[in-house]
């Protein structure tokens, strides 16, 4: 039996290979297939006889010469007799570097060629039942060379200027140290006193309700709603309310759209007020501290002027299978754990509940019976301990109704989530791999909170959508806090596209694509027209060498805040949002261990209106749910 010797050409011009084995060996026992690696192929090479020709303790290498950025790269294949036949080792050489032989694991080097760009080169066993292993090399150009697993966090349904926007105010001090890109940049694109405003003839007499800094206690039908859980009730984020919400252009439907919201929970349409109330940074010194110690973009857009599904798809998908709202699920369409499996690289999804995460809730066709890459946070403070950490991560934070909200979606309270981020955080802070890691902190869409900035055109040639709205994909959704972590980022850093579209959420998806060298596998596998256009994250890493991280706490103590009146599990008549219903709808089909049908689908939507409800879901179900 023999082995074949494969080259995956990620380049998008052909490669000439030349392979020669050392000593010389009888043709009858190896083989050129193909000289021509072909441009975003995979091409055979030559093959080797593993069972004969092969004397017991001596060796042969074969080596396949080719260019790559001007500079010589050398891909190895060592075979070693032995009675039964011979053992394998690849290696791979580029200028003065060698990989060093491998007989049962990967080899990778990255080198920049004489062209200046970076490229990886990487050499696998791809292994056949009852057969020899084959060898894979593959040739990419990338970006980010220092990286090593990427590591993304979406929170949940705040806009930039609710959290952000008196981050660079320049009232205490604190001012951006760095602006990407650099030439002309203009200023911290946040809030100031006096500077926007929403007005309507129902809310404060028809006055001005200006934006203003620092969030305070309501009282909505003799009920206090404290601070650090404004706005609420929970605002309005389908199509149509954001549409009233962004109005001609102007964001000055917030208020408007907000009313109804307000007097359905038993308010008056004064209190509609607070929708035009945003975070301090004293209110929030977690995002606020990694803010200001990292990078922030005051120009990243949620992918959909809509809600949390659409646009949680478009970050692992490039699109959200023809919907603006949360509907239709499970969702089954290729994304980019997909893409990962298809090119056997690693991914896990993380989640902060025993509950099945929204991920798999999502596309459940596609993952529900997947034990393998979904797991808690527990397991991942593991694995960054552990240096088991996979190529990508997709954590998730706690979305209720199993315990407290840790998302930052309204109406919860903002402080549990500020503990879980600072939890996160540091579970990478601390991990010995720190410095190869890329940290995104991301939110999904602006859940119905102020911002002042228009969502701009998107390109054209996404497919329209299929669910009767007619939208076609042409705008971006609502600004939404992006922040990017890695030992090369300069601190204080602001960064914006240097291309002329804007980051959105399908820039994760450009960056992976890159940052591996998958240009082929995104073509056939993921082929949204939004990931060919976004811009990447490359330029945000702008560092030579390492540096460190700062350390980041939460005002109070994890445990306090989930002991705090505010972070309390929600009073029994507050209405489930549409995350907490489908994740319950999962549980249901984890433990039936199919999908739901569609008539089971609509009796429990029906049936799950409140948290109470929840609850007396939770408990039937109880006895299938893990520990804590």
């Amino acid at each position: 039996m023999n082995s074949m010797i494969t080259l995956r050409n990620g380049l998008s011009s052909a490669l000439a290979v030349a392979v020669t084995p050392s000593p010389a060996l009888n043709p009858s026992y190896w083989g050129d297939v193909s000289g021509t690696a072909l441009p975003e192929q995979d091409t055979s090479l030559f093959w080797v006889s593993r069972a004969a020709g092969i004397t017991d303790g001596q060796g042969w290498v074969f080596s396949a010469d080719t260019q790559v950025g001007n500079t010589c790269v050398v891909l190895q294949v060592k075979l070693t007799g032995t009675l039964a036949g011979s053992d394998i080792a690849i290696a791979v050489q580029v200028g003065g570097e060698d990989s060093g032989w491998s007989g049962n694991a990967d080899v990778s080097l990255v080198f920049t060629g004489a062209d200046a760009n970076t490229y990886r080169v990487t050499g696998a066993y791809v292994s056949e039942k009852g057969q020899y292993p084959n060898v894979q090399f593959t040739i990419a150009q990338i970006i980010l060379p220092q990286v090593k697993h990427v590591v993304v966090l979406m929170m949940e349904n705040r806009s930039f200027d609710n959290l952000l926007g008196w981050l660079y105010d320049g009232t205490d001090g604190h001012a951006p140290a760095c602006f990407i890109p650099g030439n002309a940049a203009p200023p911290f694109n946040g809030l100031s006193a006096g500077g926007y405003f929403n007005q309507n003839e129902a809310v404060n007499s028809g006055a001005q309700v200006f934006v203003s800094e620092g969030t305070t206690d309501w009282t909505i039908n003799n009920k206090t709603i404290p601070a650090t859980t404004v706005p609420n009730p929970d605002p309005g984020e389908e199509f149509a309310s954001v549409a009233v919400q962004i109005g001609a252009g102007k964001m000055d439907g917030f208020m408007a759209d907000y009313i109804s919201w307000v007097t359905a929970a038993k308010g008056t349409a004064d209190e509609a007020a607070q929708i035009m109330q945003t975070y301090s940074p004293a209110q929030l010194p977690v995002i606020t501290a990694l803010a200001r110690s990292f990078a922030v973009s005051d120009a990243w857009h949620a992918s959909v002027p809509s809600q949390t599904w659409p646009n949680r798809a478009f970050v692992q998908a490039g699109a959200s299978a023809g919907h603006v709202n949360n509907a239709g699920w499970p969702w089954n369409i290729p994304t980019i754990f997909d893409v990962l499996s298809s090119q056997g690289l690693s991914w896990m999804v993380y989640n902060d509940t025993p509950l099945p995460s929204l991920t798999k809730t999502m596309f459940f066709e596609k993952y529900g019976t997947n034990e393998t890459n979904f797991g808690g946070i527990g397991d991942f403070q593991t694995a960054c301990q552990n240096r088991t950490l996979p190529v990508f991560t997709f954590l998730e934070p706690s979305f209720g109704p199993y315990g407290i909200d840790t998302s930052y979606h309204p109406p919860y309270d903002v402080t549990p989530a500020e503990s879980f981020l600072a939890k996160i955080y540091n579970i990478i802070r601390d991990s010995p791999d720190r410095d190869d890691i890329l940290f995104v902190v991301l939110f999904d869409e602006h859940g119905g909170t102020y911002d002042h900035v228009v969502p701009p055109a998107a390109p054209p040639g996404f497919p329209p959508a299929t669910d009767g709205t007619g939208f076609a994909f042409d705008k971006f959704g609502v600004r939404v806090p992006a922040i990017v972590v890695s030992s090369y980022v300069t601190a204080g850093t602001v960064f914006r596209s240097t291309t002329g579209i804007p980051y959105d959420h399908t820039s994760v998806l450009a960056t992976l694509r890159d940052w591996l060298g998958l240009t082929a596998a995104f073509r056939t596998g993921l082929p949204s027209p939004r990931i060919v256009t976004a811009p990447t994250l490359a330029p945000v890493l702008n560092l030579p060498q390492a540096r460190a991280w700062p350390v980041i706490q939460p005002s109070i103590s994890p445990s306090a805040a989930a002991a705090s009146p505010a972070a309390a599990l929600p009073a029994p008549d507050v209405p489930l949002n549409d995350n907490q219903k489908a994740i319950l709808m999962a549980l249901s089909a984890q433990v039936a261990q199919r999908p739901l049908s569609l008539p089971e689908k609509q009796q429990a939507a029906a049936t799950l209106q409140t948290h109470a409800d929840a609850q007396v879901w939770l408990a039937a179900l109880q006895p299938h749910l893990p520990g804590p």
